[in-house]
């Protein structure tokens, strides 16, 4: 028989008895007194077998790659060389170095590797020392070290636009005395800039009908000085009708940023101090401190009303939770709360603790390696480490 080779080994199962006939039954609240059973109560065994010819189990005692017992570990074989970064490939190889400039040193296949932690910046000039030195929107680094922006264009998007495009505008109209300079714009609606750059309309729109009202003026539309615009920019000529004037008000949930901008039911429309007027709010959303839509049903940030925070924030491995405006919490995934205290959250790693292997009290026979929360078993004439 060729043994299989083993990476480190743990424990024997010291004064454990030894494999039945019909393999043992590990992962008892007891380990002290395991019972022997067969695999199916049924009496077939594994692979349509009879109970005679299934292979007795005993205990996996030992770790098999990449999972390790180090000195740092808590648990047999709870360390993994290939992502642990203080045994990287092998106990004690620590990834240590220096994770300034947006940049970190990580375990990545049993190696240490460099790496920028901010997708807005590289590492240009091949130094890890330093990190990430160099935004990724830099003019002379445009989406890539050393791709340099021509004059006139500036890197957004880790792409290379005119100055004007880059800021929204379509237009530039630039002073001709001072070509370096820009003056984005849209010459469809520019006052100044009607069509052409340059073109001022007169808002007495010489040869056109006089303005019944003397809240409204000529301006620019569709690039020619012919359209009537009213002069406070919260006010709108929604019906299209000159002889009332500026009629509408903008801001409002019928016309939040511009005339027939409705917003839906349950929405508000908001008016920041600075910027354009917005619809906000999902229905079933509450407005919180005048700017932000909450979910009070569901967020622990704001359960059941503004500012009404769920304990438990901080807490290991533990996430506050908000059902029907009812704060509450659960354990991450794999974690369990074993000892029933709230300050240390859920203490306990359920897949590697074989006190606690897949639930609270579940535990492995002595020195019996927990793994995927499960207490790791392997035919009895199996010598060598065995995953399952």
């Amino acid at each position: 028989m060729m043994a299989t080779a083993t990476f480190v080994l743990v424990a024997s199962v010291g004064g454990s008895p030894g494999c039945a006939e019909h393999g043992v039954t590990v992962g008892v609240d007891e380990p002290s007194s395991p019972s022997f059973t067969t695999k199916d109560d049924s009496g077939a065994g594994d692979a349509g077998m009879s109970p005679a010819e299934t292979p007795a189990m005993c205990p996996v005692t030992t770790c098999s790659l990449p999972h390790a017992t180090c000195p740092s570990s808590n648990f047999p074989c709870d360390v993994n060389l290939l992502t642990d970064n203080d045994n990287c490939g092998a106990c004690g190889v620590r990834c240590d170095g220096p994770n300034t400039g947006n940049s970190k040193w990580s375990c990545v296949d049993g190696k240490c590797a460099f790496s920028c932690d901010d997708p807005r910046y590289r590492n240009c000039d091949g130094n890890p020392t330093n990190g990430c030195e160099t935004r990724a929107n830099d003019n002379t680094n445009c989406g890539a070290c050393g791709h340099v922006c021509p004059a006139d264009t500036v890197c957004t998007g880790a792409a290379c636009k005119p100055v004007c495009e880059a800021a929204g505008f379509p237009d530039d109209c630039a002073p001709p005395d001072f070509p370096d300079q820009h003056n984005c714009t849209d010459k469809r609606t520019d006052n100044d800039n009607c069509g052409v750059c340059g073109n001022r309309c007169d808002p007495t729109g010489p040869g056109l009908p006089a303005l019944p009202t003397n809240d409204m003026y000529y301006g620019c539309g569709d690039k020619k000085c012919t359209l009537p615009k009213c002069k406070d920019k919260t006010k709108a000529n929604c019906n299209l009708d000159v002889t009332d004037g500026c009629e509408a008000t903008l801001g409002t949930e019928e016309n939040c940023a511009r005339c027939g901008d409705k917003c839906a039911p349950g929405q508000i429309c908001f008016s920041p101090p600075l910027g354009t007027p917005q619809c906000i709010c999902a229905p079933g959303e509450t407005l919180c401190f005048g700017v932000l839509c909450v979910h009070a049903d569901d967020d622990p940030d704001n359960c059941g009303g503004c500012n009404q925070r769920c304990a438990g924030f901080g807490r290991p491995h533990y996430a506050p939770t908000c059902t029907l405006g009812v704060c509450g919490g659960r354990c991450e995934e794999k974690f369990a709360d074993c000892d029933g205290l709230t300050d240390n959250g859920c203490e306990i790693d359920t897949r590697v603790d074989n006190r606690n292997c897949g639930s609270c009290g579940h535990a492995c026979l002595p020195g019996q390696v927990c793994s995927a929360g499960e207490c790791l078993v392997a035919p009895c004439d199996t010598e060598g480490p065995t995953t399952k």
